[in-house]
Protein backbone atom coordinates (compact mmCIF):
# COMPACT_ATOMS: atom_id res chain seq x y z
CA UNK A 1 0.00 0.00 0.00
CA UNK A 2 1.09 3.55 -0.65
CA UNK A 3 0.50 5.98 2.21
CA UNK A 4 -1.21 9.27 1.36
CA UNK A 5 1.11 12.19 0.74
CA UNK A 6 1.18 14.55 3.74
CA UNK A 7 0.20 18.13 2.92
CA UNK A 8 2.82 20.82 2.42
CA UNK A 9 2.30 24.06 4.36
CA UNK A 10 1.91 27.29 2.47
CA UNK A 11 4.50 30.07 2.58
CA UNK A 12 2.51 31.87 5.29
CA UNK A 13 1.75 28.78 7.35
CA UNK A 14 3.71 27.38 10.27
CA UNK A 15 6.91 25.97 8.86
CA UNK A 16 10.65 25.91 9.56
CA UNK A 17 12.69 28.93 8.58
CA UNK A 18 14.04 28.97 5.05
CA UNK A 19 17.09 26.70 4.78
CA UNK A 20 20.37 28.54 4.88
CA UNK A 21 21.84 28.70 1.41
CA UNK A 22 25.59 28.54 1.64
CA UNK A 23 27.81 30.81 -0.44
CA UNK A 24 28.60 27.76 -2.60
CA UNK A 25 24.88 27.20 -2.98
CA UNK A 26 24.23 30.78 -4.02
CA UNK A 27 26.95 30.52 -6.66
CA UNK A 28 25.46 27.31 -7.99
CA UNK A 29 21.97 28.72 -8.04
CA UNK A 30 23.20 31.85 -9.75
CA UNK A 31 24.87 29.89 -12.53
CA UNK A 32 21.82 27.73 -13.16
CA UNK A 33 20.35 24.52 -11.85
CA UNK A 34 19.09 21.47 -13.63
CA UNK A 35 16.70 19.03 -12.13
CA UNK A 36 14.80 16.04 -13.41
CA UNK A 37 11.67 14.73 -11.80
CA UNK A 38 7.90 14.58 -11.86
CA UNK A 39 5.15 15.93 -9.66
CA UNK A 40 1.58 14.82 -9.48
CA UNK A 41 -1.22 17.29 -8.83
CA UNK A 42 -4.20 15.95 -6.94
CA UNK A 43 -6.46 17.13 -9.74
CA UNK A 44 -4.86 14.66 -12.13
CA UNK A 45 -5.85 11.74 -9.92
CA UNK A 46 -3.73 8.72 -9.06
CA UNK A 47 0.03 8.62 -9.19
CA UNK A 48 1.25 8.01 -12.76
CA UNK A 49 4.87 7.74 -11.76
CA UNK A 50 4.04 5.02 -9.26
CA UNK A 51 1.96 3.16 -11.85
CA UNK A 52 4.76 3.27 -14.41
CA UNK A 53 7.19 2.15 -11.72
CA UNK A 54 5.25 -1.11 -11.53
CA UNK A 55 5.54 -1.55 -15.30
CA UNK A 56 9.30 -1.03 -15.46
CA UNK A 57 10.04 -2.81 -12.17
CA UNK A 58 11.72 0.06 -10.43
CA UNK A 59 13.92 -1.11 -7.55
CA UNK A 60 13.21 -0.82 -3.86
CA UNK A 61 10.06 -1.24 -1.77
CA UNK A 62 9.23 2.47 -1.70
CA UNK A 63 8.04 4.74 -4.47
CA UNK A 64 8.95 8.43 -4.44
CA UNK A 65 6.37 10.91 -3.19
CA UNK A 66 6.08 13.55 -5.90
CA UNK A 67 4.73 17.05 -5.38
CA UNK A 68 3.43 19.54 -7.95
CA UNK A 69 4.10 23.27 -7.93
CA UNK A 70 0.64 23.73 -6.45
CA UNK A 71 1.40 21.22 -3.71
CA UNK A 72 4.43 23.16 -2.47
CA UNK A 73 2.72 26.53 -3.00
CA UNK A 74 4.98 27.86 -5.73
CA UNK A 75 4.69 31.46 -6.88
CA UNK A 76 3.14 32.03 -10.27
CA UNK A 77 5.68 32.48 -13.07
CA UNK A 78 6.37 36.08 -14.00
CA UNK A 79 5.78 35.23 -17.66
CA UNK A 80 4.43 32.37 -19.72
CA UNK A 81 6.66 29.30 -19.66
CA UNK A 82 7.99 28.06 -23.01
CA UNK A 83 6.80 24.67 -24.23
CA UNK A 84 9.38 23.01 -26.49
CA UNK A 85 7.30 21.02 -29.03
CA UNK A 86 9.51 17.93 -29.08
CA UNK A 87 11.18 15.54 -26.68
CA UNK A 88 14.44 16.46 -24.90
CA UNK A 89 17.53 14.54 -25.97
CA UNK A 90 19.40 14.80 -22.66
CA UNK A 91 18.82 14.66 -18.93
CA UNK A 92 21.25 16.67 -16.80
CA UNK A 93 22.06 15.91 -13.17
CA UNK A 94 22.83 18.72 -10.69
CA UNK A 95 23.32 19.29 -7.00
CA UNK A 96 22.06 22.38 -5.18
CA UNK A 97 25.42 22.84 -3.39
CA UNK A 98 23.51 23.65 -0.19
CA UNK A 99 24.18 22.10 3.20
CA UNK A 100 23.55 18.38 3.64
CA UNK A 101 20.59 18.66 5.95
CA UNK A 102 18.87 15.91 7.88
CA UNK A 103 15.48 17.65 8.03
CA UNK A 104 13.99 16.21 4.85
CA UNK A 105 10.26 15.84 5.55
CA UNK A 106 7.63 17.11 3.08
CA UNK A 107 7.50 20.43 4.91
CA UNK A 108 11.24 20.83 4.34
CA UNK A 109 10.91 19.97 0.66
CA UNK A 110 8.42 22.81 0.29
CA UNK A 111 10.66 25.24 2.14
CA UNK A 112 13.63 24.31 -0.06
CA UNK A 113 11.65 24.51 -3.31
CA UNK A 114 10.30 27.96 -2.41
CA UNK A 115 13.73 29.23 -1.36
CA UNK A 116 15.25 28.17 -4.68
CA UNK A 117 12.35 29.60 -6.69
CA UNK A 118 12.61 32.93 -4.84
CA UNK A 119 16.34 33.08 -5.53
CA UNK A 120 15.91 32.31 -9.22
CA UNK A 121 13.13 34.84 -9.71
CA UNK A 122 14.32 37.65 -7.43
CA UNK A 123 18.10 37.41 -7.92
CA UNK A 124 18.55 35.85 -11.35
CA UNK A 125 15.52 37.48 -12.91
CA UNK A 126 14.21 34.21 -14.30
CA UNK A 127 10.49 33.70 -14.86
CA UNK A 128 10.27 30.71 -12.50
CA UNK A 129 12.47 28.03 -10.94
CA UNK A 130 15.32 27.34 -13.33
CA UNK A 131 15.07 23.56 -13.09
CA UNK A 132 12.28 21.19 -13.99
CA UNK A 133 12.45 18.97 -10.90
CA UNK A 134 14.02 18.73 -7.44
CA UNK A 135 14.92 15.66 -5.34
CA UNK A 136 15.57 16.27 -1.67
CA UNK A 137 17.93 14.28 0.57
CA UNK A 138 15.01 12.24 1.87
CA UNK A 139 14.07 11.10 -1.63
CA UNK A 140 11.01 13.32 -2.05
CA UNK A 141 10.55 14.96 -5.44
CA UNK A 142 9.10 18.36 -6.33
CA UNK A 143 8.21 19.84 -9.68
CA UNK A 144 10.35 22.89 -10.42
CA UNK A 145 9.26 25.05 -13.34
CA UNK A 146 5.51 25.10 -13.86
CA UNK A 147 3.99 22.61 -16.32
CA UNK A 148 7.06 20.35 -16.22
CA UNK A 149 4.89 17.56 -14.81
CA UNK A 150 2.15 18.03 -17.39
CA UNK A 151 4.56 17.76 -20.30
CA UNK A 152 6.45 14.83 -18.77
CA UNK A 153 3.22 12.90 -18.44
CA UNK A 154 2.42 13.65 -22.07
CA UNK A 155 5.86 12.52 -23.21
CA UNK A 156 5.91 14.58 -26.41
CA UNK A 157 7.08 18.03 -25.27
CA UNK A 158 8.86 19.65 -22.34
CA UNK A 159 9.19 22.97 -20.58
CA UNK A 160 12.29 25.00 -21.33
CA UNK A 161 14.17 25.78 -18.14
CA UNK A 162 17.13 27.96 -17.22
CA UNK A 163 19.22 25.08 -15.92
CA UNK A 164 22.11 24.95 -18.40
CA UNK A 165 22.76 27.79 -20.82
CA UNK A 166 22.95 26.77 -24.50
CA UNK A 167 21.22 23.46 -23.68
CA UNK A 168 17.90 24.53 -22.20
CA UNK A 169 16.03 23.78 -25.42
CA UNK A 170 17.30 20.18 -25.65
CA UNK A 171 17.46 18.98 -22.04
CA UNK A 172 15.72 18.68 -18.72
CA UNK A 173 17.57 18.45 -15.46
CA UNK A 174 17.36 16.81 -12.07
CA UNK A 175 18.37 18.96 -9.13
CA UNK A 176 19.53 17.05 -6.06
CA UNK A 177 19.57 18.75 -2.68
CA UNK A 178 23.00 18.79 -1.04
CA UNK A 179 26.71 19.18 -1.76
CA UNK A 180 28.37 16.07 -3.17
CA UNK A 181 31.97 17.14 -3.57
CA UNK A 182 33.29 14.90 -0.78
CA UNK A 183 30.31 12.82 0.37
CA UNK A 184 27.84 10.54 -1.40
CA UNK A 185 24.11 11.29 -1.68
CA UNK A 186 21.90 9.36 0.77
CA UNK A 187 20.55 6.01 -0.49
CA UNK A 188 16.96 7.23 -0.49
CA UNK A 189 17.83 10.20 -2.66
CA UNK A 190 19.72 7.98 -5.10
CA UNK A 191 16.80 5.56 -5.31
CA UNK A 192 14.37 8.36 -6.18
CA UNK A 193 16.82 9.84 -8.67
CA UNK A 194 17.19 6.45 -10.34
CA UNK A 195 13.42 5.91 -10.50
CA UNK A 196 12.86 9.41 -11.81
CA UNK A 197 15.52 9.08 -14.51
CA UNK A 198 14.03 5.77 -15.62
CA UNK A 199 10.57 7.28 -15.91
CA UNK A 200 11.85 10.34 -17.79
CA UNK A 201 13.87 8.15 -20.16
CA UNK A 202 10.82 5.98 -20.75
CA UNK A 203 8.47 8.89 -21.40
CA UNK A 204 10.86 10.90 -23.56
CA UNK A 205 12.61 7.94 -25.24
CA UNK A 206 15.98 9.17 -24.00
CA UNK A 207 18.77 6.62 -24.18
CA UNK A 208 20.27 6.28 -20.66
CA UNK A 209 23.72 7.06 -22.08
CA UNK A 210 22.42 10.62 -22.43
CA UNK A 211 22.26 11.09 -18.68
CA UNK A 212 24.92 13.71 -18.01
CA UNK A 213 26.27 15.94 -15.27
CA UNK A 214 26.07 19.73 -15.44
CA UNK A 215 29.87 19.87 -15.79
CA UNK A 216 29.68 17.95 -19.08
CA UNK A 217 28.35 21.12 -20.74
CA UNK A 218 29.50 24.01 -18.54
CA UNK A 219 32.62 24.99 -16.58
CA UNK A 220 31.34 23.97 -13.16
CA UNK A 221 32.03 21.37 -10.48
CA UNK A 222 28.29 20.54 -10.37
CA UNK A 223 26.97 17.94 -9.54
CA UNK A 224 29.97 17.39 -7.25
CA UNK A 225 32.80 14.90 -7.70
CA UNK A 226 31.12 12.08 -5.76
CA UNK A 227 27.73 12.28 -7.47
CA UNK A 228 29.36 12.76 -10.86
CA UNK A 229 31.42 9.61 -10.32
CA UNK A 230 28.16 7.71 -9.80
CA UNK A 231 26.74 8.63 -13.21
CA UNK A 232 28.16 5.58 -15.06
CA UNK A 233 26.45 3.33 -12.51
CA UNK A 234 23.27 5.40 -12.76
CA UNK A 235 23.23 4.97 -16.55
CA UNK A 236 23.68 1.21 -16.20
CA UNK A 237 20.98 0.92 -13.55
CA UNK A 238 18.50 2.93 -15.58
CA UNK A 239 19.34 0.88 -18.68
CA UNK A 240 18.73 -2.30 -16.70
CA UNK A 241 15.39 -1.00 -15.44
CA UNK A 242 14.38 -0.23 -19.01
CA UNK A 243 15.47 -3.66 -20.22
CA UNK A 244 18.44 -2.48 -22.27
CA UNK A 245 20.53 -5.50 -21.28
CA UNK A 246 24.19 -6.20 -20.56
CA UNK A 247 25.38 -5.18 -24.02
CA UNK A 248 24.28 -1.62 -23.40
CA UNK A 249 26.00 -1.43 -20.01
CA UNK A 250 29.36 -1.96 -21.67
CA UNK A 251 28.91 1.18 -23.78
CA UNK A 252 31.33 4.03 -23.21
CA UNK A 253 30.13 7.61 -22.82
CA UNK A 254 32.58 10.28 -23.99
CA UNK A 255 32.76 13.36 -21.77
CA UNK A 256 35.18 16.20 -21.05
CA UNK A 257 37.37 16.14 -17.92
CA UNK A 258 37.04 18.89 -15.33
CA UNK A 259 40.27 20.74 -14.54
CA UNK A 260 40.76 23.27 -11.73
CA UNK A 261 43.25 24.76 -9.29
CA UNK A 262 45.80 22.25 -7.86
CA UNK A 263 45.22 19.65 -10.59
CA UNK A 264 48.32 18.19 -12.23
CA UNK A 265 49.04 15.91 -15.14
CA UNK A 266 49.06 15.57 -18.88
CA UNK A 267 45.45 16.78 -19.27
CA UNK A 268 46.46 20.04 -17.60
CA UNK A 269 49.50 20.23 -19.87
CA UNK A 270 47.30 19.73 -22.95
CA UNK A 271 44.92 22.43 -21.77
CA UNK A 272 47.82 24.81 -21.22
CA UNK A 273 49.05 24.24 -24.77
CA UNK A 274 45.53 24.85 -26.09
CA UNK A 275 45.17 28.07 -24.10
CA UNK A 276 48.45 29.25 -25.59
CA UNK A 277 47.21 28.21 -29.05
CA UNK A 278 44.13 30.37 -28.41
CA UNK A 279 46.36 33.39 -27.84
CA UNK A 280 46.19 33.53 -24.05
CA UNK A 281 49.55 34.90 -22.95
CA UNK A 282 51.55 33.98 -19.89
CA UNK A 283 50.17 30.46 -19.46
CA UNK A 284 52.95 28.01 -18.56
CA UNK A 285 53.30 24.55 -20.09
CA UNK A 286 54.26 22.64 -16.96
CA UNK A 287 51.24 20.40 -16.29
CA UNK A 288 50.41 22.20 -13.02
CA UNK A 289 47.11 24.09 -12.71
CA UNK A 290 48.26 27.03 -10.62
CA UNK A 291 47.17 30.62 -10.25
CA UNK A 292 48.74 31.73 -13.54
CA UNK A 293 46.91 29.01 -15.45
CA UNK A 294 43.66 29.90 -13.68
CA UNK A 295 44.13 33.55 -14.67
CA UNK A 296 44.57 32.39 -18.26
CA UNK A 297 41.33 30.41 -18.05
CA UNK A 298 39.51 33.45 -16.66
CA UNK A 299 40.82 35.50 -19.58
CA UNK A 300 39.73 32.86 -22.11
CA UNK A 301 36.25 32.70 -20.59
CA UNK A 302 35.88 36.48 -20.60
CA UNK A 303 36.86 36.63 -24.26
CA UNK A 304 34.12 34.16 -25.10
CA UNK A 305 31.58 35.86 -22.83
CA UNK A 306 31.23 32.75 -20.73
CA UNK A 307 30.65 32.46 -17.03
CA UNK A 308 34.08 33.05 -15.48
CA UNK A 309 34.76 30.15 -13.13
CA UNK A 310 38.48 29.55 -13.67
CA UNK A 311 37.70 25.86 -14.31
CA UNK A 312 37.89 23.99 -17.60
CA UNK A 313 34.88 21.77 -18.15
CA UNK A 314 32.25 21.11 -20.78
CA UNK A 315 31.96 24.81 -21.56
CA UNK A 316 35.57 25.66 -22.42
CA UNK A 317 36.85 22.34 -23.79
CA UNK A 318 34.79 22.43 -27.03
CA UNK A 319 36.23 25.88 -27.78
CA UNK A 320 39.79 24.95 -26.84
CA UNK A 321 39.88 21.57 -28.59
CA UNK A 322 40.33 22.86 -32.13
CA UNK A 323 40.80 20.51 -35.12
CA UNK A 324 44.43 19.45 -35.60
CA UNK A 325 46.10 17.87 -38.63
CA UNK A 326 49.41 15.95 -38.64
CA UNK A 327 52.45 18.08 -39.17
CA UNK A 328 50.79 21.44 -38.64
CA UNK A 329 53.03 22.17 -35.64
CA UNK A 330 52.34 24.73 -32.98
CA UNK A 331 50.80 24.56 -29.55
CA UNK A 332 47.69 22.58 -30.54
CA UNK A 333 49.76 19.76 -32.00
CA UNK A 334 51.97 19.86 -28.90
CA UNK A 335 48.82 19.21 -26.84
CA UNK A 336 47.98 16.17 -28.96
CA UNK A 337 51.53 14.81 -28.77
CA UNK A 338 51.53 15.12 -24.99
CA UNK A 339 48.33 13.11 -24.77
CA UNK A 340 49.55 10.48 -27.21
CA UNK A 341 52.71 9.96 -25.19
CA UNK A 342 50.75 9.56 -21.99
CA UNK A 343 48.33 7.10 -23.61
CA UNK A 344 51.20 4.66 -24.08
CA UNK A 345 51.36 4.72 -27.87
CA UNK A 346 54.66 3.25 -29.06
CA UNK A 347 54.78 5.61 -32.00
CA UNK A 348 53.65 9.14 -31.37
CA UNK A 349 51.94 9.40 -34.70
CA UNK A 350 49.11 11.88 -35.17
CA UNK A 351 45.66 10.60 -36.12
CA UNK A 352 44.52 11.68 -39.58
CA UNK A 353 42.27 14.30 -38.04
CA UNK A 354 41.91 15.23 -34.39
CA UNK A 355 38.30 16.31 -34.00
CA UNK A 356 36.38 16.81 -30.77
CA UNK A 357 35.50 13.12 -30.44
CA UNK A 358 39.20 12.26 -30.79
CA UNK A 359 40.12 14.91 -28.23
CA UNK A 360 37.68 13.34 -25.77
CA UNK A 361 39.13 9.87 -26.32
CA UNK A 362 42.70 11.14 -25.87
CA UNK A 363 41.81 13.03 -22.70
CA UNK A 364 39.92 10.03 -21.35
CA UNK A 365 42.88 7.70 -21.96
CA UNK A 366 45.17 10.19 -20.24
Amino acid sequence: MYPPRPPLPGPDGASPANPRLTRRGLITLFSGLAVGGAAVADALGGDPVRDVAEAVRLPGPGRPAIYSCDAWHARDPSDRVTVVPNRPSKILIHHTATENRTNVAPVDLGVLARAIQNFHMDNDGWIDSGHQFLVNRGGLIAEGRHRSLETLLGGRSFIEGSQCSDYNDVSIGIENEGTYTEVDPPPGQLASLRALCAYACLQYRVDPKHLYGHRDFRDTACPGDRLYAMLPALRSQVAQILGKGADWRAAKVSTWPLLRIADRGVSVLAAQHLLRAAGVRGVPADGAFGRTTADGVFEFQRRHRMESTGMIGGGSWPLLAVPVKPGQGGEAEAAVQALLKRSGARQFRMPTQVDQATWQRLLSSA
